[in-house]
């Protein structure tokens, strides 16, 4: 799998590439890193699965509770809108190397978050102790780790690994993701994994 913000490789880019599943972007931006409707249907129809992160900045969810509420719903409506089915998680992004003494908000946010779209619809993007700590919690259900800030080691509770950055696919800027578990909160448009094995 693939996660990119504002390039786009293109559904046909990607197929050719082997990929099967694109991590993409939620956030109130409005220069084009978002996912959007036209988007997903393309991904979609290319039979390429998607995954979707909520991110506006690195160290967002430093807000804590209110602004995982906040994040939640906005996220929610931007998924919706996008197509995603019912049921379906949303990542929120942690893109920095937070500290221990800093976890406590940042469960805070996860808490938020949770009271918006249910604890298993909640995820985290980040390094190996942020997803270890919200997993030993109990704060997340679904969990997407990056290698940075993680020394090598890797959380088996993790659904996704993030392994290697910068690379491109027909000019755009990707990443490369690997998913670890057969359910990693893939989605097509009003599609869920278990309707298409069908």
């Amino acid at each position: 799998g693939v996660d990119y913000s504002w390039g786009r490789p293109g559904a046909a880019a990607l197929k050719r590439a082997g990929v099967k599943f694109a991590c993409r972007y939620l956030s109130h931006d409005t220069t084009g890193k978002n996912l959007t409707l036209a988007e997903a249907r393309e991904l979609s129809a290319a039979g390429i699965w998607i995954v979707v992160v909520w991110q506006t900045t690195a160290t967002r969810a430093l807000s804590g509770r209110a602004g995982g509420v906040a994040d939640a719903k906005s996220a929610r409506q931007q998924a919706d809108a996008c197509g995603m089915p019912d049921g379906r998680p949303i990542y929120f992004a942690v893109d920095f190397d937070a500290s221990a003494g800093q976890q406590g908000t940042i469960h805070a946010y996860v808490d938020g978050a949770a009271s918006v779209l249910g604890r298993d619809r909640v995820g985290l993007y980040g390094g190996y102790n942020v997803i270890k700590r919200a997993f030993d919690a109990s704060k997340i259900t679904w969990g997407w780790q990056t290698y940075a800030w993680s020394g090598g080691r890797w959380d088996g509770r993790a659904h996704i690994q993030q392994y290697s950055n910068d690379h491109r696919i027909n000019g755009a800027a990707v990443d490369y993701d690997r998913a670890v578990k057969d359910d990693y909160g893939q989605w097509r448009v009003n599609t869920l994994p278990a309707e298409e094995d069908e």
